[in-house]
């Protein structure tokens, strides 16, 4: 988990993970330089819990050189994701373990989720495709598996060398056509073992430096699925909702298929 500026919804955040009933892992939390509360609240929760690791960057490096580090650190099996602002259920860990002991040819597994308000209500459900075929049909139109959702196998996100650090945003979307066009499965458990915080930030992915990395990303994608050409009009796709009204953009929301 990278923390940067989270001190509102940090606690809840750390203590959904401290409190799974799944207890065996390292909980590696990178500080990348907050200026708000952030690292007093971790280090005081990292001195009652030695299961988390603490790393205070020196410098702000961003999420996804963050990401990267982490792994590199790690020595668990599976590495699971997490952000400092969502809410993982108590059972996620236990569920997705047991799923990929019982599913060894799957390499990274997801969850659907519920959004929450900055007050912590549901607002709406995230159900994303749950097989490795429905994954790769909606991969073209839209990302299909929460990032913050997932577990992964370390071995296997090795192989293809994590995280692709030109990208500082959409870097799960880039490393899920790296991954599906490199043989690894996916899958997501059709249970809400997650809720993703819907705040101000997520308007940020209307911006058009956001939508010009995602047009990046989805070109160097298509190649490497071998989506055919014709489909490839599914690139217009982050064109549009970069123009639109954001009363508009809301509205086409809700025809996520997700």
């Amino acid at each position: 988990m990278a923390v940067y500026n989270a001190e509102k919804y940090l606690k809840e955040a750390i203590e959904s993970i401290l409190n799974q009933t799944y207890e065996d892992f390292e909980f590696i939390i990178i500080n990348d330089c907050s200026i708000d509360s952030s690292y007093e609240i971790l280090k005081k929760y990292s001195e009652n819990d030695k299961r988390i690791k603490l790393i205070n960057n020196k410098k702000n490096l961003g999420l996804t050189k963050n990401l990267n580090n982490a792994l590199k650190i790690s020595k668990g099996k599976y590495i699971a994701r997490m952000d400092a602002d969502d809410i993982s259920e108590l059972n996620r860990f236990e569920e997705q373990i047991n799923f990929l002991k019982n599913n060894i040819d799957v390499d990274i597994v997801g969850t659907f989720s519920n959004d929450i308000n900055e007050d912590g209500n549901i607002t709406g459900e995230r159900k994303n495709p749950i097989t490795h075929d429905e994954i790769l049909s909606l991969l073209p139109k839209v990302n299909p598996i929460a990032h913050p959702t997932v577990m992964m196998k370390k071995k296997s996100i090795e192989k293809i060398n994590g995280y692709n650090e030109e990208f500082k945003k959409c870097q799960d979307y880039e490393l899920w056509f790296r991954a599906i066009s490199s043989g690894l499965k996916c899958y997501n458990i059709p249970k809400f073992l997650f809720k993703y915080r819907m705040n101000d930030n997520y308007t940020s992915r209307k911006s058009w430096e956001y939508r010009k990395t995602d047009i990046k990303i989805r070109l160097n994608g298509y190649k490497q699925i071998n989506l055919p050409f014709y489909k490839y009009v599914y690139i217009f796709i982050p064109i549009i909702l970069g123009i639109v009204p954001s009363k508009l953009f809301f509205l086409l929301k809700k025809l996520d298929p997700r």
